[in-house]
């Protein structure tokens, strides 16, 4: 079964999952299909590693994105 990390988000008063494209094109997910879901919350430190020491200064990002464009 595909596995994609998904974000919870309000759509006013409820909770919604946005499915991404890759995922629900090779599924072939269309408006009103049912689907289920295996829900749990991830463990990010473990997924990802830790991320709380790592700083970033806005002003040279901001910079550096500039520069891109």
């Amino acid at each position: 079964m595909p596995r994609a990390l998904a974000r919870v988000r309000r759509w006013g008063r409820s909770l919604v999952i946005v499915v991404p494209d890759e995922l629900a094109k090779k599924l072939r997910l269309k408006p009103g299909d049912e689907v289920v879901l295996d829900v749990g919350p991830v463990e990010t430190e473990r997924t990802f590693g830790s991320m709380s020491d790592w700083r970033v200064d806005p002003q040279r990002l901001k910079d550096e994105l500039r520069e891109a464009w």
